[in-house]
């Protein structure tokens, strides 16, 4: 049998129009492009054989990207499992397929704008803006998820309050209750993130003190429970993003690692 030449995994995303752009990401050994609801990874065999861990890493690269986008944008996302080919100096493929996938529910659109000057130079650019965002939610989501406990928490608290709608302001909840306990206790939590007890409490007034179907204190309201309004949902879904923002940005701050 001829040798690898070179070593090919592929993933499947939904919905496919996820990503606003393509995405290319180099490494040595590896070339990863990212669109219409396909990442592929070109990949050296030597490069491959060397890591044993390179498809989960991998798998969580893309994962960081998406991520962003669903904080940023609350819409949710699958990720399949990667399948594997190796293509063979004499043109033959061999093929490897898992078939399990990740779940990671659209409420959201959003409107570009582009304001210009009366020279017609660009003010503001919403979609540029929403793309650079992205860009460097996810680049810090890759500096530190792996490394870095509570991170990859709340990442998965977000990710379950959208598909456990049910319980939603429970999991956006345990978002807060994780960044108090990774400082200490409140206050602290205050200082190192630069947030004020009027953004805190937003979602815990949600969560405990209103009659709500996804709240945490649901039999505290026997009979007077109430779905959630749409304002009361965006507000504490805009607020557990808040939190989350303000986590990286004391990452790259303290430049942390555990």
């Amino acid at each position: 049998m001829s040798k690898v030449v070179e070593v090919h995994l592929e993933w499947k995303y939904t919905p496919s129009n996820y990503l606003e752009q393509p995405i290319k990401i180099s490494k040595p050994g590896i070339q990863l492009e990212i669109s219409g609801g396909v990442a592929v990874a070109h990949i050296e065999p030597e490069t491959f054989e060397k890591d044993s861990s390179l498809s989960d890493d991998l798998t969580k690269l893309i994962e960081n990207r998406l991520y962003a986008v669903q904080v940023l944008t609350h819409k949710i996302f699958s990720l399949s499992k990667p399948s594997r080919t190796d293509l063979r100096e004499d043109g033959k493929r061999n093929f490897f397929l898992e078939t399990h996938s990740v779940s990671m529910s659209i409420v959201s659109d959003s409107v570009d704008l582009i304001i210009t000057d009366k020279d017609g130079n660009v003010v503001s650019d919403t979609k540029q803006d929403r793309l650079d965002k992205q860009k460097w939610f996810s680049e810090t989501v890759d500096r530190y998820r792996n490394t870095d406990i509570t991170l990859d928490y709340i990442l998965k608290s977000y990710q379950m309050s959208i598909s456990d709608p049910n319980n939603e302001f429970v999991h956006l909840y345990e978002i807060r209750d994780a960044l108090q306990e990774e400082f200490g206790n409140r206050k602290k939590a205050f200082k190192e993130l630069g947030i004020t007890d009027k953004e805190w409490k937003v979602i815990g007034d949600l969560a405990d003190n209103q009659p709500l179907e996804q709240g945490r204190h649901r039999g505290k309201f026997v009979g007077v429970l109430r779905a959630a309004e749409r304002s009361e949902l965006d507000a504490a879904r805009k607020s557990a993003a808040y939190f989350i923002e303000k986590y990286l940005v004391y990452l790259e701050k303290n430049c942390k690692s555990k």
